[in-house]
């Protein structure tokens, strides 16, 4: 062969294989879905419910802490009638299409103020009488690195279907970390279903998003 021809096939194979590899990562990371079948963006709200409907609960909100009032947690309503608070998703790109398996700061929209802190979700400190890592508020938005690592979170497709999600947090926004990598499932704490990270034996919690087009009950 050549080595005209040879150069001209390697250039081939390395357009084809590039471009195999871009079809991959793009496959990986499909936009999320709300109930209507629309693409998920980050300048919109939503509200995070469960995807099993009766015992499963309802939508996601807020409680006060398990030793004290503030950091609130985040907890599951229990009732299915129950859709929340609306919450809004933020890449850590900045994209307006919310994908999977994309680091996310999640944001409750809420006129609460009995704590002062941001309604942003966070990985609070180790429980140690529970033996958990709940989820609260209190994080902070934007600036992924080794020092936010608690504030992000991704949401990963539950089977063939899109539109049925679970809640991850495994940060890439800093591969070298030692860091945490849990679904977020539910764990019964005074009375309230609060959000914690579980190991991969114990269920994951899953939701669906429904676009919020009115007003909760809290803001």
């Amino acid at each position: 062969m050549k080595p005209s021809q040879l150069v001209t096939l390697s250039f081939f194979f390395l357009l084809f294989f590039s471009n195999w590899l871009l079809g991959a990562r793009s496959a990986s990371h499909e936009p999320l879905f709300d109930t209507d079948g629309n693409k998920v963006e980050s300048t919109l709200y939503y509200y995070v419910v469960s995807a099993i409907w009766g015992p499963g609960g309802g939508g996601l909100s807020l409680h006060s802490g398990r030793n004290s009032l503030c950091p609130l947690d985040v907890i599951q309503e229990s009732s299915d009638f129950e859709r929340g608070i609306r919450i809004n998703f933020s890449p850590f790109d900045n994209s307006t299409v919310v994908r999977e398996s994309t680091d996310l700061n999640i944001k409750f929209l809420t006129l609460i103020t009995s704590c002062n802190e941001q309604p942003v979700w966070k990985v609070d400190n180790y429980d140690d009488s529970r033996g958990k890592w709940f989820i609260s508020t209190g994080g902070a938005e934007g600036n992924p690195g080794a020092h936010t690592l608690q504030n992000w979170f991704k949401l990963e497709r539950i089977g063939s279907n899109a539109g049925i999600y679970k809640i991850v947090h495994c940060p890439s926004v800093c591969e070298s970390c030692v860091k945490l990598c849990n679904n977020v499932g539910i764990s019964y704490v005074d009375g309230a279903r609060r959000l914690v990270l579980v190991p991969d034996e114990e269920p994951a919690l899953a939701v669906v998003l429904f676009l919020a087009k009115e007003r909760s009950n809290y803001a």
